[in-house]
């Protein structure tokens, strides 16, 4: 049978605008300029798989500069680093939002965005370069978790922080987004494209009869162009209703006139041809509609969101999983997350919801080693307390009903910690 390994990717790796800019520390200031600093430190103990474990959050620095041009234009960059204080080199990872790309996960310091932008009140807004995706903007509501979260809406695909699909920190983007505000709200339109971001490392076994294997060269195996866009609207319906649609696609480029045979059968793989032509090329696609009520994520009151997504090759199962195919597969998910805020500044907040991701792959499903499918279910509860304007505290714990497929990967948690905003 022929089997598809993709191999380690060069892949990238969340809240929206976590920090909010009213937080941010301005650092030099004129009339031509502005520098600004803002961020967060936060880390938890987590008690899973067994386990306890102090553990880095997701920490984060930004540095941005904005400079006022003419005809009131607003430009500048941002630059955004994850950062790890407490250990350069952890093996845990239970949020889509802590990841970076593979070759950074031993890092105390990584990327997590670098673009420059330019804003107008009626061109609206251009930016280029590793940014949040268009697709973002409907995904985000659910992505408030302080510990998890964020792992069944497509945003963190393919086990990264969505960089070469455009879905979540996009890389390598262009995107233009435009609001319109009307009296009974504010819609507003996103959209992005990207070129080749990332290579692709395909190997296929058995190509040519029993140990040989199929290597594709650097260079011919990437993704492609992606393109992406997103719809929402905000109305004034009580203390706010949105409702928002993203779609984004890549092209999965699996195709070669000089792939590389080897001979496995020894110690040491042999080549024994450059020249195997294939073309398995593909989509990558994710779609998400989502809406909520309130005015936001632990803001005073009630705040309520989904949301639900349907993907194609937007999902990795773990290494081992399948026999014969790629272990790539279509799926669809769900996430909710649910706040209520009180007390003197708004300092109390319950929170909750859940993460669904079911594959709806038949051959993908016929594959599988164990079980007919693959199943990540977790269940959130958390309590959150606002000690002052920029210190939380903060316990949370997931209650996990994952199958045997997710589970080497997924499990009951209980984690407190703190948050300390620049």
């Amino acid at each position: 049978m022929r089997k598809i390994i993709v191999g380690p990717l060069p892949l990238a790796a969340t809240t929206l605008l976590a920090v909010s800019a009213a937080k941010a520390v301005p650092i030099y200031q004129s009339n031509e300029v502005t520098l600004y600093m803002e961020g967060y430190f936060t880390a938890h103990m987590v008690n899973t798989f067994g386990d306890t474990k102090m553990q880095d959050g997701a920490s984060r620095i930004r540095f941005g500069l904005n400079i006022p041009a003419y005809d009131n234009w607003d430009t500048g960059f941002n630059l955004e680093w994850g950062v790890r204080a407490i250990s350069s080199a952890q093996d845990l990872v239970i949020q889509g939002d802590q990841q970076a790309q593979p070759g950074d996960r031993d890092q105390s310091l990584y990327l997590r965005q670098g673009h420059a932008f330019a804003k107008h009140e009626k061109w609206g807004d251009f930016s280029a370069g590793k940014q949040w995706g268009v697709y973002y903007e409907v995904t985000y509501i659910t992505d408030w978790y302080n510990v998890s979260g964020g792992l069944a809406s497509g945003t963190y695909g393919l086990n990264s922080d969505g960089g070469p699909a455009g879905t979540g920190r996009a890389d390598s983007a262009l995107a233009w987004r435009k609001s319109w505000k009307f009296d009974a709200g504010e819609l507003k339109l996103g959209l992005q494209y990207a070129a080749h971001v990332a290579d692709l490392d395909i190997m296929v076994d058995d190509i040519q009869g029993p140990d040989t294997q199929l290597v594709c060269p650097s260079g011919d195996c990437e993704y492609g162009l992606s393109h992406g866009i997103s719809l929402t609207y905000r109305t004034d319906i009580g203390d706010g209703l949105f409702f928002g649609a993203a779609y984004n696609r890549v092209k999965l480029d699996i195709a070669s006139q000089r792939g590389l045979i080897f001979d496995t059968s020894g110690d040491e793989p042999v080549l024994i041809s450059d020249r195997f032509a294939f073309n398995s090329s593909s989509n990558d696609w994710a779609s998400a509609v989502g809406a909520f009520y309130g005015k936001g994520a632990f803001q005073p009151g009630l705040y309520a969101a989904l949301v639900y997504q349907r993907s194609q090759n937007n999902q990795l199962a773990p290494v081992g999983s399948v026999e014969g195919i790629t272990n790539f597969f279509d799926a669809r998910g769900s996430e909710s997350f649910i706040s209520y805020s009180w007390g003197p500044q708004n300092c109390y907040s319950v929170y909750g919801g859940h993460n669904l991701l079911e594959s709806d792959d038949p051959g993908f499903e016929a594959a599988l080693v164990r079980a007919n499918r693959y199943k990540l279910q977790q269940i959130y509860l958390g309590f959150e307390y606002r000690w002052t304007e920029r210190v939380k505290l903060y316990m949370e714990n997931a209650f996990d009903n994952s199958n045997v497929v997710a589970r080497p990967e997924f499990d009951n948690f209980t984690a407190v910690g703190i948050r300390v905003d620049i």
